[in-house]
């Protein structure tokens, strides 16, 4: 009798799959858990090929890459400053918080805390206080400088991240 590496059981058989990574002895229940070896490949499929013509008139395989795009790049981001510039614009067209925030149809409190950084505006929120109040609320990711911390070409560490408490 051997005993199953995953769960334990004593049986007659086992079975080499790998789970996660991990080549083990299991029994023919705790098999369905991983792959068998003979599927398994720790190396990728083969990137897709794509044939093209040159001007000598023959064909040769070439490996088509797409150009990779961060999702992040096209959408809009919250400006950092966005209380002052929501607290000036009331304040330019000589409003109270309380009568921009009924003419808003927004809780004063609210608008309040956004002037105070205390909350930050959904998006159907940016959109009614740039249209009433004429401003620009948001920016694009890739208009915002890229900041690497630690000065390396790598980009950002751990200790980018960290308050140090002194």
């Amino acid at each position: 009798m051997k005993m199953c590496e995953l769960c334990g059981k004593l049986v007659d058989k086992l079975y080499t799959v790998r789970i996660e990574g991990t080549e083990m002895q299991v029994c023919k229940d705790c098999a369905k858990f991983g792959k068998s070896p003979k599927t398994y490949s720790r190396i990728g499929k083969k990137p897709s090929t794509v044939t093209s013509f040159t001007t000598s008139s023959y064909s040769k395989n070439v490996v088509k890459k797409r150009r990779t795009r961060d999702l992040l790049d096209s959408l809009p981001m919250l400006r950092e400053d966005y209380g002052d510039v929501i607290r000036k614009a009331r304040e330019k067209l000589g409003l109270s918080v309380e009568e921009l925030a009924k003419k808003l149809k927004m809780k004063a409190s609210t608008l309040h805390k956004f002037e105070r950084y205390e909350l930050e505006p959904n998006e159907k929120e940016i959109k009614i206080l740039e249209k009433e109040l004429k401003i620009t609320l948001t920016e694009n990711v890739s208009d915002v400088g890229t900041y690497y911390g630690s000065g390396d070409e790598e980009g950002f560490t751990l200790g980018d991240f960290l308050k140090i408490k002194k």
